[in-house]
């Protein structure tokens, strides 16, 4: 009997009651999805939605402003393989051969295996991911690179939110490299299909900045606001990349229906010794615009 009445009770109460207080986790045989009490934050996806897309994992989409505005993108119409944000690179080779194109995502897919969250002092989280990347365009299957990435969310500060990725990529056989589109622009590393991206507008350093075919160079950070559209116009985004320590300022910008990308390391493959880690930092703040 009063196992009923508690019972009765709780559905009496609103769900946003029920909600845990602070960053949580619901890890899922698809992904992780992290909530800060009743709002979603992000959702990291860990399993491929399509069979015939092995290679669509390891990213974040939804990726959430504060008030629950949906900021990213997945899989639009005009760019199939663009995926909310996501780090991944044309050329993959080994030796002096293409082996598989992580951008496509053709010959290349992940095995992710640990997933993992934990709280911080403060009221932070960090999602942790091991994942292995898999080519599988010859007639045997290569494990070719360890991957870990360490996704920090921070708690609401002043109504901003702040992730930093950590991604440390291993190479696990000798004669990998990794390069951009192999043209002018050079595309690749970290990316974000961001909402309306034909209304954006760019700043650096507190000054505009215009988009250009080919990559920019600026500062080490970029933002991007949405002046002018509903709902997004209450929120800009910051966005700074590093690899091993030193800060990307090449980006690729588009008012267009596309991709923003911190450029590294451009058109020319970088060798990754075997054995030698390559780290990966970049930092998403999202934040109210100003006088929203």
């Amino acid at each position: 009997m009063k196992a009923l009445l508690v019972a009765a009770l709780i559905a009496l109460v609103p769900a946003a009651a029920l909600a845990r207080p602070g960053l949580d986790a619901a890890i899922g045989p698809e992904g992780v999805t992290i909530t800060d009490g009743d709002r979603p934050v992000l959702f990291y996806r860990t399993k491929a939605a399509d069979p015939s897309e092995p290679g669509r994992l390891n990213y974040v989409h939804p990726l959430y402003a504060p008030d629950g505005m949906l900021l990213t993108e997945d899989r639009p119409a005009d760019h199939l393989h663009q995926r909310g944000v996501f780090w991944s690179w044309h050329q993959i080779h080994l030796g002096g051969d293409l082996v598989a194109d992580g951008w496509f995502m053709q010959g290349v897919s992940f095995f992710v295996k640990q997933t993992n969250f934990a709280g911080e002092g403060g009221g932070a989280g960090v999602l942790t991911l091991h994942v292995q990347w898999i080519v599988n365009s010859g007639p045997e299957v290569l494990f070719v690179a360890d991957e870990v990435t360490k996704v920090r969310i921070l708690p609401l500060k002043a109504g901003a939110r702040r992730l930093e990725f950590d991604t440390t990529i291993t190479p696990l056989i000798d004669d990998l490299s990794i390069g951009g589109s192999d043209d002018a622009k050079g595309y690749g590393g970290f990316s974000i299909r961001l909402r309306a991206p034909d209304r954006l507008a760019f700043s650096s350093g507190g000054k505009p900045v215009k988009p250009a075919v080919t990559p920019v160079l600026a500062g080490n950070s970029m933002g991007f606001s949405w002046p002018g559209q509903p709902g997004l116009s209450k929120w800009g985004i910051g966005l700074s990349c590093k690899v091993n320590g030193k800060p990307v300022t090449q980006w690729i910008l588009r008012r267009e229906l596309s991709m923003q990308n911190c450029v590294w390391p451009g058109r020319a493959p970088m060798a990754l010794p075997k054995g030698k880690p390559l780290r990966l930092e970049t930092t998403v703040v999202i934040v109210p615009a100003r006088g929203k």
